[in-house]
């Protein structure tokens, strides 16, 4: 690992029309607009002071260097699932909400007036808190778990967009363990699952929040039977990056730069109220090299999780999220 010269531009842009923002937020392109929607947020007391979360089925636009809130609404409030763009439309998978873990997957497209949407093949079973992204005409999550008592999950499964009724399949097993909030990206065809974390228990017989250092790669090979899978374990990350911004923007000579996200230490800060945020510090991934960087520039805005990241007009933008526990923000950021 050593220090980069590299410096990717940052910038900011246009805050959402709510004074909190959201964290598990579903986005999208469509017709050249930004679309966010869902999620949730602490709109009173917070989790430490015996406030509940509000979840949401809103839907904003950005449209003409503003957001604005659509009359539309999301069939239920949700957040914490996959959003993925491809061909005009938004395509939304999972979720959970106060009530229930979701496995509905549905569409959304522009047609200048209002949203359409459209049902798509449901998840083989609930998902929530798992990663995903696009992979030429595949949507491929991977991760998550069923229920907020179930364990974490390895699975990774595909949809190919281009032939909806052969339904969502399995492409085998990611290596490792199970793993919660993992971050994803791609290039050149391939597919990446970094960090995430699990639940491990001390010697004292207590539990406590594991972040993965993990990183692999996964190659999809087409055949005449279907699809397969051929996974490859990178280096080892510098530190985690757990619940971090994804999928992780791809910047020219640069990598994948990676924003956020829970470490190893911040996963052990106990009292929420004196949280001091998310770790500041910006690395980077080459995948030609198999090596770490830490990047110097760093963003003005303060680092997040649990946010969803659209490439939109040669940029990519990290939309709302989480800056500490319960504490959400309104402003959205861009790195290019």
């Amino acid at each position: 690992m050593s220090v980069s010269a590299q410096r990717p531009v940052w910038g900011t842009f246009s805050e959402l029309p709510d004074s909190l923002g959201f964290a598990g937020m579903f986005a999208g392109i469509s017709k050249g607009h930004i679309f966010c929607m869902g999620g949730a947020n602490f709109t009173g007391k917070k989790p430490w002071e015996g406030g509940k979360k509000s979840w949401y089925n809103k839907i904003f636009m950005f449209k003409e260097g503003s957001w604005s809130e659509l009359p539309q609404t999301l069939p239920i409030q949700n957040g914490y699932g996959v959003s993925v763009s491809y061909q005009d439309k938004i395509i939304l998978a999972g979720g959970n909400n106060q009530d229930r873990y979701s496995n509905q997957v549905i569409g959304y497209e522009w047609d200048g007036e209002k949203l359409k949407m459209e049902n798509y093949p449901s998840l083989p079973f609930p998902l929530s808190n798992m990663c995903g992204t696009l992979v030429g005409q595949l949507m491929i999550v991977s991760g998550g778990h069923s229920s907020p008592t179930s364990a974490p999950l390895n699975t990774c499964l595909a949809l190919d967009l281009d032939n909806l009724k052969k339904g969502w399949f399995e492409l085998g097993l990611m290596p490792g363990p199970g793993r919660l909030l993992p971050v994803c990206a791609t290039h050149n065809g391939k597919y990446y699952v970094f960090s995430g974390e699990t639940t491990l228990t001390n010697s004292a017989g207590e539990k406590y929040r594991h972040i993965l250092q993990d990183a692999y790669c996964m190659t999809v090979v087409k055949s005449s039977n279907g699809y397969a899978s051929k996974w490859e374990k990178l280096a080892a990350m510098p530190k985690g990056i757990s619940a971090g911004p994804s999928p992780a923007p791809f910047i020219p000579d640069t990598g994948f730069v990676f924003w956020g996200g829970v470490d190893g230490v911040t996963a052990l800060w106990k009292d929420p109220a004196s949280h001091r945020g998310i770790s500041a510090e910006v690395i980077s991934y080459d995948p030609e090299k198999d090596g770490w960087k830490i990047l110097q520039n760093l963003p003005t805005s303060p680092a997040r999780v649990t946010l969803p990241v659209v490439n939109w007009n040669n940029q990519w933008i990290y939309v709302s999220g989480e800056i500490r526990p319960g504490v959400r923000t309104n402003t959205n950021y861009s790195i290019r």
